[in-house]
């Protein structure tokens, strides 16, 4: 004799269908919560570059908006240093590696 397994069967009968309603209810709120990171083009990718490079080498004051743990953080500042090699840059004492980066803008003095 063999002992066999239902794998998750064995849960189901446990939930009520409004309990498996209200699930999935939930997931889809947690779903809506977050915001899906934002796909960039690479021609927007080269105008961020440019923006960075002016920014960095004339002391320009930017905003530099990034994704991070399912959200759209915001840093304004002096670019302080850029890391080619290591794919970041430093902005107000804040780290901001180049892939998480999602919009550039030079503020106007």
């Amino acid at each position: 004799m063999t002992l066999r397994d239902r794998g998750t069967m064995k849960w189901t009968s446990i939930f009520l269908p409004e309990h498996v309603a209200e699930l999935r209810r939930l997931k889809s709120e947690i779903d809506h919560a977050y915001v899906r990171n934002p796909a960039i083009d690479p021609e927007q990718w080269s105008d961020f570059e440019s923006k960075i490079q002016y920014a960095y080498r004339t002391g320009m004051d930017c905003e530099i908006r990034y994704w991070r743990n399912w959200t759209a953080e915001r840093v304004s500042g002096v670019i302080e240093s850029v890391d080619p090699v290591g794919g970041s840059l430093r902005i107000d004492g804040v780290i901001v590696p180049f892939r998480e980066i999602v919009w550039v803008a030079l503020e106007d003095v």
